[in-house]
């Protein structure tokens, strides 16, 4: 008796089912104006034909799903009946809709169904059309050459040939795997997975007769990876020939047409035969359940490929949680373009959920919801992933059956759609220790899913009983078109609805630009080498001339010494033959060779002279045009090192999905009300920044939330909004980005904190009592550190405030606390732009050299008396208005009290406390440094650095953080007073 009611329930469900389909298309060919229809209004009211199709197959009764598959065939090819006979086509659907009725109401009080029905309407239906007639609904089509061989866009083309020769290619080996092992799971996923692309990849250029075959393969694929076809070498045959006519139909060979016009419904067909086998099946295990209709573990669903109605879930079809099955092996290069991918659909489908939670009639985001998830299946399933495609499966079905208006989303729902997307978070980590926890999760996020199904036919059937109708069926053309190009719509689209930039994308390796960026900063160390040495050359060929003058000038000396000179002559004038007489007589051999000796060293060694002049002269024209060089190639290096590290630039809104998300929780988790409000997102920031920066974010919104948000009853009291308020912002300023976390709550209680850091001896009664409240607050940073009444799940433990502190600052940020009691309180983090290569100011302090990043320098200035001033312990540097502290560098580093030496430079930096001077020795120029982490040295928790580099000379350097620098209390120790140059060497 049981068996026969819940037998009687699932047909009473069809038939209302059926019944609000055949109300539709009633309505459809009776407009209420009583105009008569166009071909063109009635074509797209073919899905509803299909419903009607596809639910009957799926119970079993075949006369009406032939029926339904003729009725959809003339409506979906109703625009090619000429004009002349559309008055008698109408007549003829119009009888058509009035028989599948008939049928309907002898089902309903359990009469047997004609099978025969449709063969009388064949006949009618065939005199409709020009040319014969086929059984496949779009054999007409096939007919055509524009069909067969369409018109494409060749550059579009270019595009797709090569990547549907790749998938064909991956279905031809699948399919020897599958000869070989019929059951093996993987290769049937990842076949079904192909033809899912092939048939969205055509979709999107057009190609529409590629698209209908892949569409035929996918929908018997479905049915064998569900279980409900098993493959012989029948089937594999049938599938084989598809796949070869596929690769016939992208070759678009005019010569083929002929042939083709035969082949393809004849496979088409012999697909759907092959699908309609596993409906069949369906409709068997339905009818013979034995469990009551709320027990029947059904599914909503209608694929547009599909048919629509309830499918029964068989246990036997979900995969064992085997380990394979969860974490499957998968190509590394393959993964490395689906991880990211997956990434952005999982954000959003968060994003989407939390919208959903707060408006669940938005039509977009139900249908981006949809989208996202039929998306990330179809991914998943691609590259083999099934256990990721299995859940997001389920999701999809029930986003379905939201979309369609069949269900309402009851409370609570949302919350097992949003666990579901983390144990999808869980998936994509392939955490092989994290196993047993991950398949403990699975089967949770599974097991609601399935009562989610439940829960589904349950509203059907309570739907049913109440005859809901509805009244705005969704065109098959306009869910075709939202599932064809989903990713169209995830990437055109952000989490709040603005409109993405319109680009080429292409997915690098993390890894890929990390070993390009050490190249980037091995090129700027090298380029530093030899500015230094080209330097070096300059001052070595500025030493050459200078020897040069000095040689010059000692061979002109010894010249002037020792070289012959004639004697004066007398002061009478000497006649002409006394002259050369007396010359004759004076000037001897001997002398005749020391003119020789002497001269023509002095003459060569001039020479010699001017030729290293003009070489040297040479020498600088080379030289300078060597910096030159060096400036443009410096030019390009920077050009280089800004595009990569922009390419590792994402903006720093990524994750704050996640954030609506914590705050959510812990407002339910608290019983408050509270809302997140976020601005900034946009700000891009390394990539590694924001990966690490998620967690300590989390932990300041939840604790926002828990400590600072008061209870809605005490906020009103306190004249504030019932619904308090966390705000997140993020914005860049200079070199780094600031992200801010406020709430507008009770703020903290500084004396309570100070209370309990005396409780703990963390610090002396009197001092504690004269602490300002600035250093009081830095308390909350401590392991352990908590003023909660009591220790709960969600606070009181005093973990978290700590390691969000450690972390931040392994990135060389630092965070800031403000708070204002009754008022709120607001946390900033300070963190770097990136943590590549900067630009510095190098320094010399005593013998070792530092740089400083110059965006945190504001000036550099000298020591002068007229400027430099002692006021107590401090030493004051009054620039224009502005009076600031200076202290020399070897003092901050060291500790120790270092003199200010009147005349040493002084360079003005930005610190956590505002300006500060810090005294050099020397400063060595501007340079571009390569920034390393201290790895292991970085103990030095409290050090002033924030990195190290490698200088020219392959001198380790320290970058300093001026942003840790505090103006700090003077020492106790007298400070000296002002010395001068001469007292400080002592």
């Amino acid at each position: 008796m049981s068996s026969e009611l819940d037998r009687q329930g699932l047909v009473d469900i069809f038939v209302t089912e059926a019944s609000e389909a055949l109300d539709v298309l009633t309505k459809a060919f009776h407009p209420p104006d009583g105009t008569t229809p166009t071909p063109t209004q009635l074509q797209e009211q073919y899905v509803w034909a299909h419903k009607i199709r596809g639910a009957s197959a799926l119970y079993g009764y075949e006369g009406l799903a032939l029926m339904g598959s003729l009725l959809e065939s003339t409506l979906e090819e109703s625009t090619s009946i000429e004009a002349s006979l559309w008055p008698k086509a109408l007549e003829i659907i119009r009888g058509m809709v009035v028989s599948l009725r008939s049928q309907l109401k002898v089902v309903a009080e359990g009469g047997i169904e004609d099978r025969e029905i449709s063969t009388e309407w064949k006949g009618e239906v065939a005199g409709l059309f020009s040319s014969p007639r086929a059984t496949s609904s779009s054999e007409q089509a096939l007919l055509a050459l524009d069909y067969l061989v369409p018109t494409l866009d060749a550059e579009v083309l270019s595009y797709f040939a090569p990547e549907a020769d790749e998938y064909l290619q991956t279905m031809e080996s699948l399919l020897h795997r599958l000869r070989e092992d019929s059951k093996d799971g993987e290769a049937i996923s990842r076949f079904y997975g192909m033809a899912h692309m092939l048939k969205e990849s055509s979709f999107t250029i057009g190609f529409a007769v590629v698209c209908d075959v892949a569409r035929f393969v996918e929908d018997c694929f479905i049915e064998i990876r569900e279980g409900r076809i098993s493959l012989s070498s029948d089937e594999l045959d049938v599938v084989s020939r598809a796949v070869k006519i596929l690769r016939l139909l992208i070759c678009r060979d005019d010569g083929m047409v002929v042939s083709l016009q035969h082949d393809v419904p004849e496979v088409t067909q012999a697909l759907v035969r092959m699908c309609n086998r596993g409906q069949v099946t369906v409709a068997a295990q339905a009818v013979s359940a034995t469990a009551s209709v709320a027990q029947v573990k059904t599914v909503v669903m209608d694929r547009s490929e599909e048919s629509a109605g309830l499918e029964v879930e068989s246990s036997s079809v979900l995969s064992p949680l085997t380990d394979e099955y969860l974490l499957p092996s998968l190509d590394a290069e393959v993964l490395s373009y689906f991880a990211p991918e997956a990434q952005e659909y999982v954000e959003s489908l968060e994003a989407q959920l939390l919208r959903l939670e707060k408006d669940q009639h938005n039509s977009d985001v139900i249908n981006q919801l949809f989208r996202t998830a039929h998306t990330l299946k179809g991914s998943a399933y691609t590259v083999g992933f099934q256990s990721l495609g299995d859940l997001m499966h389920y999701v999809e079905d029930f986003m379905m059956a939201v979309r369609e208006g069949r269900i309402r989303i009851p409370p609570g729902h949302t919350d097992v759609l949003l666990r579901s997307i983390d144990v999808v978070r869980l998936l994509m980590r392939r955490d092989p220790m994290s196993l047993h926890t991950l398949r403990q999760r699975y089967a949770s996020a599974m097991d609601g899913l399935k009562h989610l199904d439940q829960a589904t036919v349950a509203q059907v059937v309570e739907s049913r009983a109440g005859v809901h109708r509805v009244d705005a069926p969704v065109s098959q053309e306009a869910h075709d078109q939202e599932v064809g190009e989903p990713a169209k719509t995830v990437e055109g689209k952000t989490t709040d609805g603005k409109v993405a930039e319109d680009r080429e994308v292409i997915r690098v390796s993390r890894d890929r630009l990390e070993r390009l960026l050490n190249l980037v900063g091995e090129l700027v160390i090298g380029r530093g080498r030899l500015e230094q040495r080209l330097h070096m050359l300059e001052q070595l060929s500025q030493q050459v001339l200078a020897y040069k003058g000095r040689l010059v000038e000692s061979v002109h000396s010894f010249a002037e010494k020792h070289t012959f000179t004639l004697p004066i002559a007398s002061s009478g004038p000497p006649t002409a033959s006394a002259q050369g007489t007396t010359n004759l007589s004076d000037f001897g051999s001997l002398e005749f060779d020391k003119y020789d000796d002497f001269n023509i060293l002095a003459r060569r060694i001039g020479e010699v002279a001017a030729d290293i002049s003009e070489s040297m002269t040479q020498l600088s024209g080379s030289i300078r045009r060597s910096h030159d060089d060096m400036s443009h190639l410096a030019q390009l290096t920077l050009g280089m090192r800004d595009e990569i590290a922009r390419a590792r630039m994402v903006p720093v809104g990524t994750p704050f999905t996640r954030f609506h998300r914590a705050t959510r929780e812990m407002a339910r988790a608290t019983g408050k009300e509270v809302s997140l409000i976020t601005s900034g997102e946009h700000t891009e920031v390394d990539t590694v920044v924001v990966e690490r920066l998620v967690d300590p974010l989390i932990h300041l919104v939840r604790n926002a939330v828990y400590h600072g948000i008061e209870p809605a009853a005490v906020r009103v009291s306190q004249g504030k909004p019932a619904a308090g308020t966390v705000y997140l912002h993020a914005a860049h300023r200079g070199n780094a980005v600031l992200i801010e976390v406020e709430d507008d709550g009770a703020g903290l209680d500084v004396e309570k904190i100070r209370a309990k850091a005396v409780e703990r001896g963390l610090i002396r009664p009197e001092m504690a009592r004269s602490m300002p409240e600035s250093e009081v607050i830095k308390f909350i940073f401590l392991p352990g550190f908590s003023t909660a009444n009591q220790i709960g799940d969600q606070a009181g433990r005093g973990v978290g405030m700590d390691v969000v502190k450690r972390v931040i600052e392994s990135m060389n940020g630092r965070i800031d606390v403000e708070s204002v009691r009754g008022v709120g309180t607001k946390l900033t983090l300070s963190l770097p732009f990136t943590l590549l290569i900067a630009t510095a100011l190098m320094v010399r302090a005593g013998s070792e050299h530092y740089a400083i990043p110059l965006p945190t320098v504001r000036e550099v200035t000298m020591v002068t008396a007229s400027v430099y001033q002692r006021m107590g312990e401090r030493s004051i540097l009054h620039i224009g208005e502005e009076a600031i502290e200076v202290q020399p560098l070897q003092q901050l580093l060291t500790r120790r009290n270092v003199a200010v030496e009147i005349g040493k430079p002084v360079v003005i930096v930005r610190t956590a406390a505002g300006m500060m001077g810090i005294v050099v020795d020397e400063l060595l120029g501007r340079q571009e440094i390569v920034v390393k982490p201290l790895g292991s040295l970085k103990s030095l928790a409290r050090s002033s650095f924030g990195g190290a580099t490698i200088d020219p000379e392959g001198r380790v350097v320290l970058v300093l953080d001026p942003a840790r620098l505090l103006v700090r209390e003077a020492p106790t120790a007298a400070v000296p007073e002002l010395s001068s140059p001469a007292t400080a060497s002592e």
